[in-house]
């Protein structure tokens, strides 16, 4: 790619995820409205509006373990740590991406 063609395709990048960061802080206080009309009782979890489908997930359960099991899991992961470095653990790739993170302002 030429580099006046790359820098075009950066920018374009840059200026993007700039706006994506934009709408997603717009974004945020809409869906806690849209959650209080759910708990207010004003919409179904499951509907349908223009077009769009919108569906209300509780979001994924987490567990805090009793220190026995917080020790377990720290023997098992220094036992991973040293497959890995002995070799004994094998290598795989998940599928490449981009990360992008805008500037510091």
């Amino acid at each position: 790619m030429a580099g006046a063609a790359l820098d075009a395709l950066l920018d374009r990048i840059t200026v993007l995820k700039l706006q994506l960061k934009a709408i997603e802080a717009e974004l945020s206080p809409l869906l806690e409205q849209l959650s209080g009309a759910l708990e207010a009782g004003e919409l179904d979890a499951s509907f349908s509006h223009n077009g769009c489908s919108f569906c209300w997930s509780a979001g994924r359960t987490s567990y805090a373990y009793p220190e026995p099991l917080q020790q377990q899991e720290q023997a098992l992961k220094e036992a991973q740590r040293l497959a890995v470095a002995t070799g004994a653990a094998m290598e795989k790739h998940g599928k490449a991406f981009w990360t992008i993170k805008p500037g510091r302002s």
